[in-house]
């Protein structure tokens, strides 16, 4: 089910005081999460900084305060070429963020959508490394401390 549907019937069962359908999205993008994405980044989010895996605790919510660090989420190697939908993507990023990284996220986050996540994934980074250290460069100037990113620091511009 596409997501923006699914957030209008979760809001909607919400106002009638019915979370389940918000409460099983959750868990859809969860179970995701773990079979997708937790094999590098770990079930708690910490991933594995010696092998060059970013920590998402704390730290990846600060990439959406940027246009360009949403398309960053959207089109780096494991969110790009997963065996996720575009829906199931965007379910998967929104709870990433939400899950490990609430306090970095603006006020007025907008969640991903399948619409977004299809127009930004296919574009995916022939070279994420000084992606990253852009972006790095400039949240740090906005006051954002991302998680140590090792792979590619020999390669910092």
């Amino acid at each position: 089910m596409a997501t923006a549907l699914v957030l209008l019937l979760a809001g909607q069962a919400a106002a009638q005081g019915d979370t389940a359908p918000t409460d099983r999205l959750r868990q859809a993008a969860r179970a995701d999460y773990v079979l997708q994405c937790a094999g590098c980044h770990r079930g708690d989010g910490r991933g594995s900084n010696p092998h060059g895996i970013p920590d998402f605790r704390q730290s990846v919510g600060a990439f959406v305060h940027l246009p360009a660090g949403r398309e960053y989420l959207v089109r780096v190697p494991g969110a790009a070429h997963s065996q996720l939908s575009h829906a199931e993507l965007a379910d998967v990023l929104n709870w990433v963020l939400t899950e490990f990284s609430p306090a970095q996220l603006p006020a007025d986050f907008v969640p991903y959508d399948e619409a977004e996540v299809a127009a930004a994934r296919p574009r995916r980074y022939d070279d994420v490394v000084p992606v990253r250290h852009e972006l790095a460069k400039a949240l740090a100037a906005m006051g954002f401390t991302l998680s140590d990113y090792s792979y590619g620091n020999d390669r910092k511009p």
